[in-house]
């Protein structure tokens, strides 16, 4: 029986693509470079906020400006995050279904602990007992000390954890933390990639996604 579950964001609760290319398009902008793709920015997607921005630079970008980038990029998301940056059809419903059914619920993101936390309780107010980004010298997907933490928080076994997320870096996380890995199929990675990560199961819709939680 799942008591505890845990999302991911990015392609998972919400899609922020758009707000992100805008943002790393602002960055780029002032250090001259030409806008970058979405594609292009599907490939960074995933990494810890540092290492998607340094993705997103060109190969032969000054590394001694990597902070003068990286505020750049904050300041810019700190304006632009929330621009066009929405649920995906039926995860309101989902989140409150769960709570109704006494599930514990968290966001476990690689974004920045900051933008998580504003973000989750804009989109999702009081849906979440916990919010977590990433914070500097702290762990990050897939590494799973995070969620053996919010499991120990939540006083459940990790095999009584769903751990939900679009990309393989998710499913290796729960895998690696022993919680069981279900992927989901309208974000930023493919059916194959999931599998590839240890995905247990695959939801095409937040309809179905309930569905498997409530079947484990």
């Amino acid at each position: 029986m799942i008591k505890a579950a845990i999302f991911d964001f990015d392609g998972t609760l919400a899609n922020t693509m758009p707000d992100l290319v805008i943002t790393l398009n602002s960055m780029r902008a002032h250090f001259g470079y030409a806008p970058i793709t979405e594609r292009e920015v599907l490939r960074a997607v995933n990494n810890a906020t540092p290492q998607f921005v340094r993705l997103c630079l060109p190969e032969d970008f000054d590394e001694s400006r990597m902070e003068e980038a990286m505020s750049t990029y904050y300041a810019a998301y700190a304006i632009h995050y929330l621009d066009e940056t929405a649920p995906y059809p039926g995860i309101a419903d989902l989140l409150a279904k769960l709570r109704g059914d006494g599930v514990r619920l968290a966001v476990m993101s690689n974004k920045d602990d900051r933008h998580i936390k504003k973000m989750t309780q804009t989109l999702f107010p009081e849906a979440f007992d916990q919010m977590w980004g990433t914070v500097a010298g702290g762990p990050v997907k897939p590494n799973p000390a995070r969620a053996f933490m919010i499991a120990k928080d939540f006083g459940v076994r990790p095999d009584e954890v769903a751990f939900v997320g679009d990309s393989d870096f998710d499913m290796i996380t729960a895998v690696n933390a022993g919680m069981i890995p279900i992927g989901v199929t309208w974000g930023y990675r493919d059916a194959e990639t999931l599998k590839s990560g240890g995905a247990a199961y695959l939801a095409n819709s937040a309809n179905a996604l309930y569905q498997i939680i409530k079947s484990i």
